[in-house]
């Protein structure tokens, strides 16, 4: 029941639309009906022009995946079924929020955020992976993608000791590997949309 809670109490913190209410207050704009549509730190710089709206947007996002980790150690202790539920409750709740009837964000920052409590490295790889993906393409979506698909390989990659290393040991390294895994695939399917749109274009400058 507990590890039921947590994931809960993760989902409600992760489905505050922290884009929608910024922009809305900000500029008076549904951010779901401009732009790209999502409910994001990039999309809400872009409507408002705003660089303030955009980091606000992230830095709130990032709090959240934090809050939500910190929350559950506090309530129910190094449980790690109750930690991996949070982990997990977080991101579905940005990307789905029951508010916004489940159109919300594509959960990097939350992500981010709630993995820094468990282990910092997965984070730092994340970047580097993103880093790489953006280096070669130009695009920030790619560079998103890229780093999704790539970090949790590379994270099987790295040696236990030093995954251990750089973690908070609430969580065991093969139950961090397979939160983390699982956050990916969920940050994947809200990026089906851009990876589509990428692909589209690319085959219409071809023609």
């Amino acid at each position: 029941m507990s590890t039921l809670e947590a994931f809960v109490l993760s989902y409600l913190i992760g489905s505050l639309p922290t884009a929608y209410i910024v922009v809305k207050r900000s500029s008076d704009i549904d951010i779901r009906l401009a732009g790209s549509g999502n409910v994001g730190t990039l999309n809400a710089y872009e409507v408002t022009g705003q660089r303030l709206v955009g980091l606000i947007v992230l830095a709130v996002d990032l709090v959240k995946g934090i809050c939500a980790v910190l929350l559950s150690l506090f309530i129910w202790g190094s449980v790690p079924g109750c930690i991996s539920a949070s982990l997990v409750g977080i991101v579905i709740g940005h990307c789905f929020p029951v508010w916004l009837r489940f159109k919300g964000g594509r959960g990097l920052a939350p992500a981010a955020g709630a993995m820094l409590v468990v282990s910092w490295i997965f984070v730092a790889v994340w970047c580097a992976c993103w880093v790489a993906g953006y280096s070669f393409s130009k695009n920030i979506h790619i560079g998103n993608i890229a780093a999704i698909l790539a970090s949790p390989l590379l994270g099987y990659a790295i040696p236990q000791g030093i995954v251990a290393k750089f973690s908070t040991g609430a969580l065991s390294v093969a139950q961090l590997l397979a939160a983390y895994s699982a956050m990916s695939a969920i940050l994947f399917i809200r990026h089906i949309g851009p990876l589509r749109e990428i692909i589209s274009s690319r085959s219409s400058d071809k023609k």
